[in-house]
């Protein structure tokens, strides 16, 4: 969980890298590649894009579109020779273009990623911002919950995440209809046809647990179909224990089919919605508990943080997604004093720097030399020691108070120092 959080904390650093580079004209360009992707292909088009490129009419816009275009060609060039010609496997985002804040400077920059599902199709974006929606998509969760339609003729079983929906399998079941004639025979058929229903669902449940069951990222499982059969599914003693008990929630659907999972997750919709809300509640009130606890079991501040989890006394470490930290070294240029400070944003803290004075000679000579992530630098120490990682989101009112009263660095401990 730890080496998860710390890959969608580094991903999600980088997307709010890239949303906030600007052009100055529709210079920055975005390159999407789906899975295995042929880049010689690639490669190709974006030569003849650069060709086109050349009748843009502003001088500044033309060189950078065709500056970044070749940084492109080239950064796939080199990586087919070590890699293969192939995209990975699941394809690959490059952006390239000016990224220099100053009037008639270029500074051409190339920024690539693997996103964590799947890129669906080929594009190319030349434009004032980079293409990132596809992108931001794929973050909006890696938690998955399962889904389950069916009726006494057919089932559906599939996986959601983000929103992606992977379909399992559909199976019918061979159930006849009821029979209408009374008599014996009657009799007789109901329980040929009651026999015939619980290996149908026999079957939906062997599906439901093999892709379910001890599945760490499964989050829940919701139900749906017309009629009662999603009813008599859970009653049976079918399904695994551990799959049984993240059932969350059972709805009525008009179909049991690919349409059928469609229905249920606009049906569920405020469940899916509550579910990484309801998580993070769970955890800052947790963490407030602690707080006022007699013999408390949590700590914050960046300092205590990152003490406790040297020690490996940090069970999960929680971060606000809000929060920005940057371990800057400062030198003073005139008697050579070096220290560090933690700070946020960095850009104008480098400014505030320069108008401070030296404590060491008294000048106003400082700059930062130097940078250090120091919310990636807490990430590792957690996955050094074994600590699970969270990020909190400040859309509830407890994310903003630990945003806000605990500058967005806590911890739940193992033990006290």
């Amino acid at each position: 969980m730890a080496g998860k959080s710390r890959n969608q904390y580094q991903y999600k650093k980088l997307l709010d890298k890239l949303d906030a580079i600007k052009g100055r004209g529709t210079e920055l360009v975005s390159v999407y590649i789906p899975p295995e992707f042929d880049l010689n292909v690639v490669v190709q088009q974006l030569k003849e894009e650069e060709g086109t490129a050349e009748n843009i009419k502003s001088k500044n816009t033309r060189k950078n579109v065709t500056s970044a275009l070749r940084r492109i060609i080239n950064f796939l060039q080199k990586y087919s020779e070590k890699q293969g010609n192939e995209a990975p496997a699941n394809g690959m985002a490059i952006f390239a273009g000016n990224v220099s804040e100053e009037e008639g400077k270029s500074d051409i920059q190339l920024y690539w990623v693997e996103p964590p599902e799947p890129i669906q199709s080929r594009i190319y974006r030349c434009d004032q911002e980079f293409l990132l929606e596809p992108l931001k998509e794929a973050i909006e969760t890696s938690e998955k919950v399962g889904l389950i339609v069916l009726d006494a003729k057919e089932a559906t079983v599939a996986t959601l995440k983000g929103k992606h929906v992977d379909i399992a399998t559909n199976m019918t079941s061979g159930v006849w209809g009821k029979h209408s004639k009374g008599g014996q025979s009657a009799q007789r058929f109901e329980r040929l046809r009651d026999k015939a229903l619980k290996q149908f669902l026999k079957r939906v449940a062997e599906v439901a647990n093999r892709e379910f069951s001890q599945d760490e990222d499964l989050r829940i499982i919701i139900v749906g179909g017309p009629g009662p059969t999603k009813n008599q599914l859970l009653k049976e003693d079918y399904l695994k224990n551990d799959v049984e008990d993240k059932i969350a929630s059972v709805f009525d659907t008009g179909y049991s089919n690919e349409q059928g999972i469609k229905e249920l997750i606009n049906k569920a919709e405020d469940v899916l919605k509550d579910l990484d809300v309801m998580r993070e509640k769970s955890l800052v009130k947790k963490f407030m508990s602690g707080i006022v606890s007699e013999e408390p079991m949590v700590t914050y501040g960046e300092a205590e943080v990152r003490r406790h989890l040297r020690n490996g006394a940090v069970d999960t470490l929680l971060i606000s997604e809000d929060r920005d930290l940057e371990r800057a070294k400062i030198e003073c240029a005139d008697c050579g004093h070096e220290f560090q400070e933690i700070t946020g944003e960095i850009s104008s803290f480098r400014k505030k720097t320069k108008e401070k004075p030296c404590p060491n000679c008294g000048m106003k000579d400082l700059s930062v030399v130097e940078t250090e992530d120091t919310i990636q630098e807490l990430c590792e120490l957690a996955d050094q020691t074994g600590a699970e990682v969270e990020f909190i989101s400040t859309e509830t009112e407890e994310g903003q108070q630990f945003n806000n009263a605990f500058k967005g660095v806590g911890a739940i401990l193992r033990y006290e120092l």
